[in-house]
C-alpha cells in the first residue's frame, strides 16, 4: 500500500512537471525587453527623465510585446496542455494582461477628475496586495477586478518608467499562482524584487546621457527574466 501510494505521488509530481510552460513567457518579455534598449537612445537635446529620441517608436512597441507575448504565451500553454494531456487555464492570464494594458487609460482618467487625484506608489502596491487576498479568495469577480485595475493604474501611474513591467509581473503573479511551481514562485519574487529596485534606481543619471544609461530600466527585469526562463527549461 505504501509503495502504491508513493507510485501515485511520484505520477503526480511529473504530471505537474510536464504541465509546466512558464519558461516561454519569461524568455519571450527578457528578450523583448532587451531588443527595447536601442528605442531608448537620449534625445538630442534631453530634459531630466526618460526623454529618449524616438518617443512615439517606444511607446508603440511595449503594448504590441505585451499583447503578441500575451496571445503567444496562451498558444503555447495550450498546445503543451495538449501534448502533455494536462492544460493550464490561463483566462486568469490574459485578465491580467488586460488590466496592465488598460492601466495608463485609468492613470489618464484619474488625472482628468474634477478633484485633483493624489496616488502614490505605497497605495498601489497596498491596493494590489488586496486585490491579490480577493483572488485568491473567490471574492466576487467584480470587487476584485476593481481593485486590480484601480492597483495597477496607480503604480503606473507613479512610475511610468516601468509601467510594462509592471503589466508583466501582474501576469507572471497569476501564472505562478496557477503553475504551483516552487521555482517559478521563486523566480516571480526575484523579478518582483528587481522590479522596485529598477523603480528606486534607473534611468542611471549620467551626463551626457547614453542609450545604456536612458536603458537601464529594461537590463535588471530583463535579466532576471531570461536567466528564470533558462533555470526553468531544467526539470525540477
Amino acid at each position: 500500500m505504501a509503495d502504491l501510494l508513493g507510485d501515485l505521488a511520484d505520477l503526480r509530481r511529473r504530471a505537474r512537471a510536464d504541465r509546466h510552460a512558464y519558461p516561454f513567457p519569461l524568455l519571450f518579455f527578457g528578450v523583448a525587453s532587451f531588443l527595447a534598449l536601442p528605442l531608448y537612445a537620449p534625445a538630442e537635446a534631453p530634459s531630466r527623465g526618460l526623454d529618449v529620441r524616438h518617443p512615439v517608436l517606444l511607446g508603440v512597441y511595449w503594448p504590441v510585446v505585451l499583447v503578441a507575448g500575451g496571445l503567444a504565451t496562451v498558444w503555447w500553454y495550450r498546445r503543451r496542455g495538449a501534448r502533455v494531456g494536462i492544460e493550464t487555464s490561463t483566462r486568469g492570464y490574459l485578465g491580467a494582461l488586460a488590466i496592465g494594458l488598460s492601466g495608463p487609460v485609468v492613470g489618464w482618467a484619474l488625472d482628468n477628475l474634477p478633484f485633483r487625484f493624489y496616488s502614490g506608489t505605497a497605495a498601489g502596491l497596498i491596493v494590489l496586495a488586496a486585490a491579490t487576498v480577493l483572488w485568491r479568495r473567490r471574492a466576487p469577480r467584480v470587487v476584485t477586478l476593481t481593485a486590480a485595475v484601480l492597483g495597477t493604474a496607480v503604480l503606473q501611474h507613479d512610475q511610468p518608467v516601468i509601467a510594462q513591467f509592471i503589466a508583466i509581473g501582474l501576469g507572471l503573479v497569476v501564472l505562478a499562482a496557477l503553475e504551483r511551481s516552487t521555482r517559478f514562485t521563486t523566480i516571480t519574487a526575484a523579478y518582483l524584487v528587481v522590479l522596485c529596485v529598477s523603480a528606486g534606481f534607473t534611468p542611471l543619471e549620467v551626463s551626457p546621457p547614453t542609450t545604456w544609461s536612458m536603458g537601464s530600466v529594461v537590463l535588471l527585469p530583463a535579466s532576471v527574466l531570461v536567466i528564470g526562463g533558462l533555470a526553468g527549461l531544467r526539470r525540477e
